[in-house]
């Protein structure tokens, strides 16, 4: 069976005349199930391009880490949303967002069909769905919400916040999420649970074609491990000492993503090299499973594509 005849049957072609203006096509599944190689096959066929919607994949520092797609993968058909972050930058959910309703605008001036690829949960479910209208946060008040944690500590401050809003703490009690909720509360003397009652704003505006990429659970934890072992042969270390040697604050979402953390904690000399690998391929692994709930029960595919 050739590739192109699965392109073809696979994403429906025959069945689908997808139209640039009316539709938006997602290519969805857990990390190393071959979405990105699936979704520019795809582009090809129907003159379409690919948008990020990986969280890690977003951060200009991180090309091997990320699994960001190659300059070979970006020559053969356009790609938006990739590797344009600085890692400084505590890049969100709504900021990402934001830049996804311009370049869907951007693409469809330029007559081609969007393609949304990656697997992180949030960044789908918030262009189908949209967000909550969370203000943002300003300056002073993450100053201010910081110092009150530091001034009573985690246990007072988790109590506080429960005062606030014991509905959202039962759920979330970790530091970013409780400096969030009395940040949110500060500013706006409304607690987060008002804010995830309104209605959602920012989702996706066209017909959506969503696609589940999937292959048995054993085969993406060993190719997950081996494309691990390959970006360490290519040079990944190299890209996390750059990140080491920035001072990079440590709560940034790069600074905790997928093998950063460890060869970090290696380069600080708190773990040997092996203990870094070892330990980032468990965390992978406990991402996949993570990620394969999460498509079980908050993703709902037009259809599902069998991998092998």
């Amino acid at each position: 069976m050739s590739s192109l005849f699965n392109i073809e049957t696979s994403f429906d072609l025959a069945e689908n005349q997808y139209d640039y203006k009316k539709d938006i096509i997602i290519v969805a599944g857990p990390t190393c199930v071959g979405k990105s190689m699936l979704a520019i096959k795809l582009a090809k066929q129907i003159d379409g391009v690919l948008i990020n919607a990986d969280s890690v994949q977003v951060y200009e520092d991180l090309q091997l880490l990320s699994a960001r797609p190659s300059e070979e993968d970006m020559r053969q058909v356009p790609h938006f949303l990739y590797g344009y972050v600085n890692s400084h930058i505590n890049y969100s959910i709504a900021d990402w967002l934001k830049e996804l309703d311009k370049v869907i605008d951007d693409v469809e001036k330029i007559k081609k069909i969007a393609i949304l690829v990656g697997g992180s949960g949030l960044y789908l479910n918030a262009a189908i769905n949209g967000l909550a209208p969370i203000p943002r946060l300003k300056k002073e008040i993450k100053i201010k919400s910081l110092l009150k944690l530091n001034e009573i500590g985690i246990d007072n401050f988790k109590e506080v916040n429960f005062n606030i809003d014991p509905q959202y703490v039962a759920k979330n009690t970790d530091k970013h999420r409780l400096l969030r909720l009395y940040g949110v509360f500060l500013q706006t003397k409304k607690n987060m649970t008002y804010w995830y009652q309104k209605p959602k704003e920012g989702a996706v505006k066209k017909n959506i074609y969503n696609f589940l990429i999937n292959l048995e659970r054993k085969l993406i934890y060993k190719k997950c491990e081996l494309r691990f072992d390959n970006m360490l042969q290519k040079g990944a270390l190299e890209e996390v000492k750059k990140i080491h040697v920035s001072n990079i604050d440590r709560s940034l979402p790069i600074a905790k993503s997928l093998g950063v953390k460890w060869l970090l904690s290696y380069l600080d000399k708190n773990i040997s090299f092996e203990e870094a690998v070892r330990l980032s391929k468990r965390d992978t692994r406990r991402y996949v499973k993570r990620q394969i709930t999460w498509f079980s029960h908050n993703y709902v595919p037009y259809k599902t594509i069998y991998m092998k």
